[in-house]
């Protein structure tokens, strides 16, 4: 099989664990790395990522040209995903076609959606009806319910459990365990920290943890400088 060949823009730990999936489990085969010029200036050494050339935007744009390549943003959940989310329209202006990772291994239900650059792992279970919208990340092990919309630049961690009719707001990131009951609204901007359950919706911009039973009230907007 003839794969087809992108770019990853990331360099660090997040975008060799995609590569490997790229490679591996994808009709998708990875030529080359990029990251912004001012980063790779600050990092010298590095000029490659697992054997292939780690270049700047620019250098990406005319080496690697988005007439001839599509793209996928392979980078964590730094200031609460608006690093990503800003990197994701970067790389959209420059004319690069984007695309999705969805494990094999991952089961998607009828009627379900899925954005552009979005990263599904193995042993997701995404329900009829679920909707992702662009730029979401999905680590390995989660239960998508029935009719969940999750929302642009969310990125939820390992066994999260998300029931039915869910809604999850932009740029809101789910920790390890955390957990949503039917019908809840997690806001926009929002941080649940790890084994948190909610039963009712949040506010937007407010952070959860697990070692106090309601929202702190933080501002995640000042807590992460987006």
């Amino acid at each position: 099989m003839v794969k087809e060949p992108i770019v990853i823009v990331g360099i660090g730990e997040t975008a060799e664990l995609a590569a490997d999936y790229f490679e591996m489990d994808s009709s998708f085969e990875v030529k080359a790395f990029a990251a912004e010029k001012v980063f790779l200036d600050k990092h010298p050494e590095v000029r490659e990522v697992d054997g292939k050339p780690a270049l700047s935007l620019d250098a990406l744009q005319n080496e690697f040209p988005p007439a001839e390549y599509k793209a996928f943003i392979a980078m964590a959940y730094g200031r609460l995903n608006h690093d990503r989310a800003r990197m994701y329209r970067e790389i959209k202006s420059r004319g690069y076609g984007l695309v999705s990772y969805v494990s094999s291994r991952a089961f998607v239900g009828t009627n379900v959606e899925i954005g552009e650059n979005c990263f599904i792992m193995e042993n997701n279970v995404l329900q009829r009806n679920v909707k992702i919208g662009n730029n979401v990340v999905l680590w390995s092990g989660n239960h998508i319910g029935h009719r969940t919309m999750i929302e642009d630049h969310v990125f939820l961690s390992s066994h999260v459990a998300v029931s039915g009719f869910c809604r999850i707001g932009a740029y809101s990131f789910l920790g390890i365990n955390s957990a949503l009951g039917d019908n809840v609204t997690v806001g926009e901007n929002c941080f649940i920290g790890g084994g948190v359950a909610l039963m009712k919706d949040t506010l937007e911009n407010e952070i959860y943890r697990a070692v106090t039973p309601k929202s702190e009230r933080l501002s995640a907007s000042m807590v992460f400088g987006f």
